[in-house]
């Protein structure tokens, strides 16, 4: 856990503009942010009518197998997080840096 935080640290500092939620941050944000990227840097998308996220660029043979289930923002955040916004504004989800 302490190199995730240190990740998350890491995201802040470096993308000051972007907002970046701790693998401990397990209420969702609002507004909920489209698009985010995780620890290691993969694309995740989230479903709108569902509000569950999927790994698009999910491959077998190179993620493990809970990357290509559908998970909740809590599954995500926890299992994967730090979780950073693609998009550079602060205002997504309750402006949390």
């Amino acid at each position: 856990m302490a190199a995730r935080l240190a990740t998350t640290e890491l995201r802040r500092v470096s993308h000051p503009g972007r907002v970046t939620w701790e693998p401990t941050d397990q209420a969702e944000p609002v507004p909920v942010p489209p698009t985010v990227v995780d620890g290691d840097g993969d694309l995740w998308l989230r479903d709108r009518g569902t509000g569950t996220w999927t790994m698009p660029e999910f491959n077998p043979k190179e993620f493990p197998a809970r990357c290509g289930e559908v998970l909740t923002w809590n599954q995500l955040a926890r299992e994967f997080g730090p979780l950073t916004a693609l998009a550079d504004d602060r205002r997504i989800g309750g402006g949390r840096r």
